[in-house]
């Protein structure tokens, strides 16, 4: 770069090796402060390099986040980062998902832009490309709550896409930007509409829809207060219907719970504590969280972080506190608050919670698979994390590595109640059994967990109980009472299950 005649010239080829070479606060510093070094910026979002366009793009990210960017440089950069979102590279495509999602979350959009960027994040939930998918999902989410104008189209072509569709992906991400539209919304005919359309999915054919239709209006249903009373009614009634499904009783019974006690139809229910908890929140803000927590009232931080963004990015941020209170106060806040997790709260824990299952406190480790199941059904890009994570656990010499994806395992395996992933599951378990650094491991998580063996068919219960005859007598014997007590159980269930007594679940 030279100066020449007072204006500043810019090497193209000199920026471009600086992105390259992750120099980015230099590229930011100068773009900031010369147009002629913006324009150049501008220009390697089309680079032929994928990582040079994903790092001018994260220059502009912080460009956004430091105020750095003008009107007249966002309306010059607007398309270039709009087509970057159709970017064959994910990770160009999604940095430019960020960008528009920082650019929506600051504001001062006109109307026209607004329409562009909503424009670009609808086509980017109907391709159902995960992860891709899920934080346009945020976006649309937030283009809703500020306006009613918008947000009356987004609701009727999301839940048009729901019924269309045959994609999880594209169901779970239309769900995901109606419930962060509603719960963000000041416009409480926006919150009603989506909350009424939801209650009308608790009828879709699909249970995947259905479960992702009762976890919004679980979330959705901390603004009771702005619901009116005919959505609680028809709320009630529908999911009334879901008590007695094996995988939504539980779910349904504590949401049918809150519905009752907002709509008042039995006033015996005691509601004091809700309401206490509710307006003791109101009374603190961010600044108040460490007191709070020193004061041992986590329950408090977890209502003020449903209702304020920036409590529940302290909290967030508080998992990897160099306090081991702290991280563990974190974890008991998330665990109560999966649910209201945006798509890139969720991606930003993911390798904190998979650092919590190897943790010597079991606590801990349950917890962390908790939340890591929730947030897998939520978010089905994450998928590849998950595969990634469980690889390197089951690969892992170390027994609470190998525990921690057995636990993992099997609370997703709660969650998604799908035959073919408890089969995997099993088959992961059937391998694990064969090698002598994990075989204890599994045996004792078999015991601790016996009573789960009841959802296996037939065809797993003989199979689990060859598996275990196979290792009887190894390792000196020292499993032997574990394995002939596991076995016993087996017995147990199939003849049980062939007299009547006892179902398979």
């Amino acid at each position: 770069m030279a100066l020449g005649g007072g204006e500043l010239v810019v090497n193209k080829a000199g920026m471009r090796k600086d992105l390259l070479a992750w120099h980015l606060q230099e590229v930011r510093e100068l773009a900031s402060e010369y147009d002629s070094a913006f324009q150049v910026l501008l220009e390697l979002l089309s680079d032929d390099n994928p990582h040079v366009r994903a790092n001018a793009l994260q220059v502009l990210l912080d460009m956004v986040g430091e105020e750095g960017l003008s009107q007249s440089r966002l309306s010059a950069a607007l398309d270039g980062i709009i087509s970057l979102t159709r970017d064959d590279n994910e990770r160009v495509a999604l940095k430019a998902l960020e960008v528009l999602n920082a650019l929506l979350e600051r504001g001062q959009l006109t109307e026209e832009e607004y329409g562009r960027i909503t424009d670009a994040l609808m086509d980017v939930i109907k391709s159902g490309i995960p992860i891709l998918s899920e934080y346009a999902s945020e976006g649309l989410g937030k283009v809703g709550a500020k306006f009613a104008k918008l947000a009356y189209r987004l609701i009727g072509w999301l839940f048009s896409l729901i019924g269309s569709s045959k994609k999880r992906e594209v169901q779970g991400a239309a769900i995901t930007a109606l419930t962060e539209m509603a719960s963000k919304t000041e416009d409480t005919k926006v919150l009603n509409e989506v909350f009424d359309k939801m209650a009308d999915l608790l009828s879709h054919p699909d249970p995947y829809v259905v479960e992702r239709a009762v976890m919004s209006m679980d979330r959705l249903l901390s603004r009771s207060d702005k619901l009116s009373m005919r959505n609680k009614l028809k709320a009630i009634n529908g999911i009334k219907r879901l008590r007695g499904d094996v995988k939504l009783g539980i779910r349904a019974a504590q949401v049918l719970e809150k519905l009752e006690k907002s709509a008042g139809v039995d006033k015996a229910i005691k509601d004091t504590e809700d309401l206490t908890k509710s307006m003791t929140a109101s009374q603190y803000s961010a600044k108040d969280i460490d007191r709070l927590l020193d004061a041992g009232k986590p329950e408090i931080v977890a209502e003020l972080a449903k209702m304020d963004p920036e409590v529940m990015g302290r909290v967030l941020g508080m998992l990897e506190d160099e306090d081991y209170t702290r991280r563990m106060d974190a974890l008991w806040i998330v665990s109560r608050l999966a649910q209201y997790l945006t798509p890139s709260d969720a991606y930003s824990i993911l390798p904190v919670l998979g650092e919590f299952l190897k943790s010597k406190n079991p606590w801990a480790r349950e917890t962390a698979a908790e939340v890591l199941a929730d947030i897998y059904t939520l978010y089905p890009g994450t998928q590849k994390f998950f595969a990634s994570l469980l690889n390197v656990l089951l690969k892992s010499t170390h027994p609470r590595d190998i525990e921690g994806a057995l636990e993992l395992l099997s609370r997703i395996t709660d969650k998604v109640q799908d035959e073919a992933f408890l089969r995997s599951t099993m088959g992961v378990m059937f391998q694990l059994l064969e090698r002598d650094d994990a075989r204890g491991v599994v045996l004792r998580f078999l015991a601790r967990e016996a009573q789960r063996l009841v959802d296996l068919d037939e065809e797993l219960l003989f199979e689990l109980k060859d598996r275990l005859k196979t290792v009887y007598g190894m390792d000196g014997g020292k499993y032997d009472e574990i394995i002939a007590s596991l076995i016993d159980v087996i017995d147990d269930i199939l003849r049980l299950r062939q007299s009547g007594v006892v179902v398979h679940t």
